[in-house]
């Protein structure tokens, strides 16, 4: 053992390594010979790499490779009813070099939609005819059906499913907008006739909001034999400080019979609302709610309370109904 290691050899390599200087030799010279011997090194290593590598790949080797698949040219006015398959799993046996070629870049095979079962088969066999030595073992699935229907299109909604959570005293004013509101689908007549709306797959989901809303939110590009007329959305949203106003309004009575009134105790409610910062100085002027009794409340009634219905009459306003006192009022009805 101790032999092996003050070997001629070794002690070059050590020498390649080993720190300072040999008396009577430059610093420098030494410094380029180790660079250079690691040069021959790497050099040697890559080569021998390469080489393993020819000698390897020229034997005969079995792999499984995914080809991609497309239908044939399809009549512009016909469409598919079922999705084929994205692959066709193949067992090929060959060449090395052929197969990593394959593997690396598998061709797609293009059914042939004369006939309404097609052998997989035949058709990846074809394909890869250009591959000499390549052998087919077996194919999966082996069998497809092209079953084909008149194509037709139809204008849906889409729908977007929200979860919006804002930050303390903060919400939306309006209604969101999404745009487009709707999308247009092509397919097999039967599939499309189902579909009367589109339900985007992911909900939009937010947390702590305060500023406005304004996302892009993917579509599938197509999903099964369905293609869309658009790949995406847009969902906005207008969104305001809210604060607190407070109003007093007498209680109407609805639906009262000529010769007969009512009279409230006590005659009026004081009503609590949400009202955007940027509004309530317009909105604090105005008396945006009514109070009411409908006067069949009160024929029903056998209490001698009733709760008023409150109505908000201001529309143009983003109020917002929190509360409002007394809940119940006695009322007292005269027959003139």
């Amino acid at each position: 053992m101790a032999d092996f290691f003050n070997h001629p050899f070794i002690n070059q390599i050590k020498d390649l390594f080993k720190s300072g200087t040999k008396p009577g030799v430059e610093e420098e010279e030494i410094s380029f010979l180790r660079r250079e011997k690691v040069v021959v090194f790497i050099g040697a290593y890559i080569m021998a790499v390469a080489l393993w590598f020819i000698v390897n790949l020229s034997g005969s080797y079995s792999i499984n490779v995914n080809l991609p698949i497309e239908p044939g040219n399809i009549p512009e006015d016909m469409a598919l009813t079922e999705e084929l398959p994205e692959f066709v799993q193949a067992d090929v046996a060959g060449d090395g070099w052929q197969l990593l070629s394959l593997f690396n870049d598998p061709p797609t095979v293009i059914i042939n939609i004369e006939n309404e079962e097609v052998n997989l088969f035949d058709q990846v066999r074809q394909r890869l005819s250009y591959l000499q030595g390549v052998d087919i073992a077996k194919v999966q699935p082996l069998v497809v059906r092209l079953d084909m229907e008149a194509k037709v299109s139809k204008k849906i909604p889409v729908v977007l499913n929200t979860d919006i959570q804002f930050q303390n005293r903060f919400g939306m004013i309006g209604e969101p907008v999404i745009s487009p509101d709707s999308i247009i689908i092509t397919g097999a007549a039967s599939k499309v006739a189902d579909i009367d709306e589109w339900v985007v797959q992911d909900t939009l989901r937010l947390k702590g909001v305060r500023n406005d809303i304004s996302r892009n939110i993917e579509l599938q590009k197509s999903t099964g034999v369905i293609e869309l007329s658009e790949t995406e959305i847009q969902f906005e949203a207008d969104i305001s400080e809210f604060t607190e106003g407070e109003t007093t309004v007498y209680i109407d009575t609805r639906g009262l019979p000529r010769g007969q009134s009512v009279t409230y105790n006590p005659a009026s409610v004081t009503i609590t609302y949400d009202v955007p910062i940027e509004q309530f100085a317009e909105v604090e002027k105005l008396q945006p709610y009514q109070a009411y009794v409908p006067y069949s409340k009160i024929i029903e009634d056998s209490t001698g309370y009733v709760t008023p219905d409150i109505d908000l009459i201001e529309t143009n306003y983003e109020l917002r109904l929190r509360n409002f006192k007394p809940k119940a009022v006695a009322y007292f009805t005269v027959i003139n």
